[in-house]
């Protein structure tokens, strides 16, 4: 394995440049391509440029690679894969006009009853697109006189697929708020205008508006509530647009800079919407529980189902460490390469939006990041089901749930061991059959120089399917220089 690259440029204090390359070798025995007769070696090589910035107007961060594989058991040719997550935050006018951005690269599952596929997996499958997502929101924000905040947004972002329009979609929304000045006054108010309009290639358009009114209650240095009510008009459950009365309350609780609890429950056009979040985070541990119900559209980069990895766990984690973000992205991969993990490594079930859903999600996570030892724990459960569908496949709703461990030793500065389990499920319903995806993975990393490392991974795979199950060995070393 060779690995070749260009030479590292700092722009400033606050700027810098940096570009890798990666080479990966692969074995690859899958029993849809006869077992050990039909082993398919394949070469990738993947070079990649980070941009980040972390002071001045502009603060962010850019990380692009892209993926040239050959199989051997292919005659079509090279394939070419993108691999981009990156956003900014921009201060066009001081103390006034912002401008906020976000885009994403990545591979996403269509169908949840299609084959399934673990990250990092070489072989071909039909069920996976690459899907990417462009968010941009300019906004203003001041203060009217001295008793009110405003703050006046727009938002644009459009999603696509590559090779197919199941992905397609583009959303609009404008949002004015006013809110009071909260500074010494245990009573707060807020109003709250939205407009959203969303547009499915392979679906239909709706559009949806709503107003909202809200008081706030300091109860207590820690204990915010609030209640909230107004009116929404819409045509995404129905053929007309439709008014609904909204109502909701809240409550939010830190009690110290490591711990948070926040309720909030609504009725909606749909039904009940609600959001619980509870964290802890210790010196080296951290406990993260979520459970909501919302709608959600083709603007959501992750589709039916939060992609949660481990560089989110780490991320999160390591909050109190270093506060700021730009610095903490750099502290938390470099954190993961040592250990020898997977930053992308996920469970997350999940599938491409063809039209507005009610998502219904759970998920509790644990980390614990030691000297020697580091680990995490995700489980996850969710529940989706298209709003006003209009045929029997769509009014089903679509449960999949899951777990992802991984667990790492270090055998010195240097050298580390992983072991990586998972597992998801997709239940069946009266017209499609369910299926489970279940993997094991064995991982040797080893930094053999300042800026080089050597990977080395064993990974076994098993998808239960009426459709197409399978059985996959893969035996992949990889050789990274950072520059």
């Amino acid at each position: 394995m060779a690995c070749s690259g260009a030479a590292a440029q700092t722009a400033g204090r606050s700027t810098s440049l940096s570009a890798s390359v990666a080479t990966q070798v692969s074995y690859n025995v899958d029993s849809r391509n006869g077992g050990l007769s039909g082993g398919d070696f394949v070469t990738e090589v993947r070079p990649g440029l980070q941009i980040s910035s972390r002071s001045g107007r502009v603060v962010g961060s850019l990380s692009y690679s892209l993926g040239l594989s050959h199989h051997t058991r292919d005659t079509t040719g090279q394939r070419v894969q993108n691999q981009l997550s990156g956003s900014f935050s921009a201060e066009a006018v001081d103390k006034w006009l912002y401008v906020d951005g976000s885009a994403t690269v990545s591979q996403q599952t269509v169908s949840a009853f299609g084959t399934q596929s673990v990250a990092g997996s070489t072989q071909d499958n039909a069920n996976r697109i690459e899907v990417g997502t462009v968010t941009v929101s300019p906004y203003v924000r001041g203060v009217l006189g001295s008793a009110a905040n405003y703050e006046l947004r727009l938002s644009g972002s459009a999603t696509n697929g590559r090779r197919s329009i199941a992905a397609d979609s583009t959303s609009t929304s404008a949002a004015l708020s006013l809110s009071s000045v909260l500074s010494g006054t245990a009573l707060g108010w807020g109003l709250a205008a939205t407009r959203q309009t969303t547009d499915f290639r392979a679906g239909s358009e709706s559009s949806n508006d709503r107003v909202t009114a809200s008081l706030s209650y300091i109860a207590d240095a820690d204990l915010v509530l609030t209640a909230r009510g107004g009116q929404e008009r819409t045509d995404v459950a129905s053929v007309q647009r439709t008014s609904y009365n909204n109502w909701g309350a809240g409550a939010t609780w830190r009690p110290s800079p490591r711990t948070r609890a926040q309720f909030n429950v609504d009725e909606r056009y749909f039904g009940r919407s609600y959001n619980v979040l509870l964290s802890h985070r210790m010196a080296s541990t951290s406990f993260d529980f979520s459970s909501s119900r919302d709608a959600s559209n083709g603007s959501d980069p992750t589709g039916a189902g939060q992609r949660f990895s481990l560089y989110d766990v780490f991320f999160a984690q390591f909050a109190t460490l270093e506060p700021d973000l730009v610095l903490r992205d750099v502290l938390v991969r470099n954190f993961l390469r040592a250990q020898g993990l997977d930053p992308n490594a996920v469970v997350s079930g999940g599938f491409v939006n063809t039209a507005v859903t009610v998502l219904e999600r759970h998920q509790l996570t644990a980390a614990y990041a030691g000297r020697r030892i580091a680990g995490s724990v995700q489980g996850f459960s969710t529940q989706s089901k298209v709003i006003g569908a209009t045929n029997v496949t769509q009014q089903e709703p679509i449960q999949q749930w899951g777990y992802l461990g991984t667990a790492s030793y270090r055998l010195s500065p240097t050298e580390s061991l992983s072991l990586t389990g998972s597992r998801l499920l997709t239940q069946a319903t009266t017209t499609q059959p369910g299926n489970a995806l279940k993997s094991l993975s064995l991982g040797y990393g080893n930094q053999i120089g300042r800026r080089t490392s050597l990977a080395l991974s064993a990974r076994y795979s098993v998808f239960d399917s009426a459709l197409n199950a399978y059985r996959e060995a893969a035996i992949t070393a990889s050789l990274s220089q950072r520059f």
